[in-house]
C-alpha cells in the first residue's frame, strides 16, 4: 500500500536544525532539500502500489530522492543506506533527523523499489521531472534545436571466451533446475557428472589442456558439448530452464562448428549479433568511432543546443545505426517539452538515408556532416552528373562509357584504357577503371555536402558540441559503464543519470542568477 510523506518539515530534521543559510551552501543536496517534495510527490507512484491492501510502504518520494542521490554520488545500494544514516548532506536532502542514525529504509526495500519502477514502466519519471524543472527555470526556448549523438556504454556482464561461455550457460541451467527441484546445485551437478562447472570460476583455467595442440583443444571442446547435452536433458526432464537452454543452444550455434579433421572446433570468424556474456545476454560487441572494440550497449541522446538540457535518452544494441533513432529522439523531446523541434544537428552517422527519411517524417530539418572520400581521393562530388543521372563526366573531363541500371540507381563505368592512361588515376581509383553509382538522391546528397562544407554550414555544425558536452556530463556521473545487467536496466540508469545532469544544470543557472 502506498505510503505518504508528511508534508510538514520536522522540527529536528537536519535542514531545520542547520537553517536555510547553511542548506543553501550544500549545492545539489540543498536544492533537493528545498525542491525535492515539489519534484517528487508520492501520488506520482500510485500506479505502482496496491490501493487498499497491505501496510503503508516507505514513501516512494523519499526512495526516488535517494535514487537521485545515488546516481549523483555514484554509490552502491549498500552505501546508499549507509549515507542516509551518517552523511549530513544526505540527511538534509531527505529531511531526516540530524541526530538519528536509523536508516529510513532497508537495502532490500530500496532494491524492491527499483524493481517496482521497472515493472510498472516508471523509470523515466525522474527524467521527465528534470525536463519540467529546466523548462520552469527558463532554460528551454519555445522552439527547440537539438544536437544528436551516441556513446558506448560498457556492459555489466562478464565477457568470456567460448569455453567459459559454454560452462557459464551450463551452470545457469543447473541452478535453474536446482531451484525447481529445491535441491543444492552442487549435489545435483555431481549426480549428473557436471560438478566441474561449479567447482571453479573458470573451466578453461581448471583443466590441463595443451592449447597448442588442435586435437587436444577439439577434445576439450567436444567434452563441453557433451556436458551441454547432459544439462539440456536434465532441464527437459525437470520441465524448466527453457530460457537458459535456449541461451546455451545459441552459444553453441554461434561459436562452435564441425572440424574438417573430425570433432568440433571454434567457429572461424565472428557471428553477427554474437552473444558475448551469459550474465547479460543482451550485451553485444560494438566499435567506437576510433575503431576500438567494446562490449555492451549504445546510448543515444538529444540535447537542446542553447541550454545543454538533455531532452531524450535511449539505449540500443551497438550495431543499431544512429540514424534509426532520429524520429524517436525528436518525438520524445516534443512529447516531454510540448515544444516543436525546428532542426537537429548530427555527425556523419546521421547522414544516412534512414536518418534523413526519419527527420522528414518528424518534419524536422536535419543538418549533418557528410561522408568524406578517402584522403587524397576523388569523391562523388568531383563528378559532373546530369540532373536525370544518365550522363556523368569524371574529374579528367571524360564521359562514362557505359551506363547500367541497378536497383540502387544508375551505374556509370569508364573504359580501362582511358583510366589507365589518365594522369589523375592514382587519386581516382585503384581498380583498372572507375565506376560511379548515381542513386536517385545523388544531387540532394551533393547539395547537403556543399552546405555542410560551406562557412555557414560549418558554423552551424559546430553547435553540435552541445551533444558531446551532454555525453561528458553523463560519463562524469558514471553512465559510461552499466551498473546492472540487461538493456532495460541500463536504460533506466541513463534516465536517472540524465535527470541528475539536468537538475544540476537548472539549479546551477538559478545560483548564477542569484549571484
Amino acid at each position: 500500500m502506498l505510503g505518504e510523506r508528511d508534508p510538514q518539515r520536522r522540527l529536528f530534521s537536519a535542514a531545520t536544525q542547520l537553517g536555510p543559510a547553511v542548506v543553501a551552501q550544500l549545492g545539489f543536496y540543498g536544492k533537493l532539500a528545498s525542491e525535492g517534495q515539489r519534484i517528487f510527490q508520492d501520488g506520482d507512484f500510485a500506479g505502482a502500489y496496491c490501493e487498499d491492501n497491505g501496510r503503508p510502504s516507505v514513501p516512494p518520494s523519499v526512495l526516488a530522492l535517494a535514487r537521485l542521490l545515488q546516481h549523483h554520488d555514484g554509490v552502491s545500494d549498500e552505501e546508499t543506506v549507509a549515507r542516509c544514516r551518517y552523511d549530513l548532506r544526505w540527511k538534509v536532502a531527505l529531511d531526516l533527523d540530524l541526530a538519528s542514525v536509523e536508516a529510513p529504509f532497508a537495502k532490500s526495500t530500496f532494491q524492491a523499489f527499483r524493481a517496482r519502477l521497472t515493472l510498472h514502466l516508471k523509470e523515466g519519471l525522474a527524467f521527465e521531472k528534470s525536463v519540467q524543472v529546466a523548462q520552469e527555470a527558463g532554460l528551454l526556448p519555445k522552439r527547440l534545436r537539438l544536437a544528436l549523438d551516441s556513446s558506448p556504454v560498457r556492459g555489466r556482464g562478464a565477457v568470456k571466451d567460448t569455453f567459459n561461455l559454454l560452462s557459464d550457460a551450463i551452470v545457469a541451467i543447473l541452478r535453474a533446475v536446482a531451484r525447481q527441484r529445491e535441491q543444492r546445485a552442487e549435489h545435483m551437478a555431481r549426480e549428473a557428472g557436471l560438478a566441474r562447472h561449479l567447482e571453479s570460476p573458470s573451466i578453461k583455467g581448471s583443466e590441463l589442456v595443451d592449447w597448442g595442440d588442435s586435437g587436444a583443444v577439439s577434445a576439450f571442446l567436444g567434452g563441453l558439448i557433451e556436458d551441454s547435452g547432459r544439462a539440456v536433458a536434465l532441464a527437459e526432464q525437470a520441465g524448466c530452464a527453457t530460457e537458459e537452454v535456449a541461451l546455451l543452444r545459441k552459444v553453441i550455434a554461434q561459436d562452435v562448428e564441425p572440424s574438417p579433421e573430425g570433432g568440433v572446433r571454434i567457429r572461424q570468424g565472428v557471428t553477427p549479433e554474437r552473444t558475448v556474456s551469459v550474465h547479460d545476454p543482451e550485451m553485444r560487441h560494438g566499435h567506437k568511432s576510433n575503431g576500438k572494440v567494446y562490449s555492451g550497449h549504445k546510448a543515444s541522446l538529444a540535447v537542446e543546443l542553447t541550454s545543454g538540457v538533455i531532452t531524450s535518452v535511449d539505449v540500443t544494441a551497438p550495431a543499431d545505426p544512429d540514424g534509426a533513432q532520429v524520429r524517436s529522439l525528436v518525438e520524445r523531446t516534443e512529447e516531454l517539452t510540448g515544444c516543436p523541434v525546428d532542426c537537429a544537428l548530427g555527425d556523419t552517422a546521421y547522414s544516412t538515408r534512414t536518418a534523413i527519411a526519419q527527420a522528414q517524417e518528424a518534419r524536422v530539418a536535419l543538418l549533418t556532416k557528410m561522408p568524406a572520400p578517402p584522403k587524397g581521393r576523388y569523391g562523388p562530388s568531383a563528378f559532373r552528373v546530369s540532373r536525370g543521372g544518365t550522363r556523368a563526366v569524371c574529374p579528367a573531363g571524360k564521359r562514362s562509357l557505359k551506363v547500367a541500371r541497378r536497383a540502387a540507381g544508375e551505374l556509370h563505368q569508364w573504359a580501362a584504357p582511358t583510366c589507365g592512361s589518365c594522369p589523375l588515376k592514382s587519386a581516382c581509383t585503384r581498380a583498372a577503371a572507375r565506376s560511379l553509382l548515381v542513386p536517385p538522391d545523388f544531387h540532394e546528397r551533393r547539395r547537403r555536402e556543399r552546405y555542410a562544407n560551406s562557412e555557414h554550414g560549418r558554423r552551424r555544425l559546430r553547435q553540435r558540441v552541445a551533444a558531446e558536452h551532454g555525453i561528458g556530463r553523463l560519463k562524469n556521473l558514471g553512465a559510461g559503464a552499466a551498473r546492472y545487467c540487461g538493456r532495460a536496466k541500463t536504460r533506466a540508469q541513463l534516465l536517472w543519470t540524465a535527470a541528475v545532469a539536468n537538475l544540476s544544470l537548472a539549479w546551477a543557472e538559478d545560483a548564477d542568477r542569484a549571484a
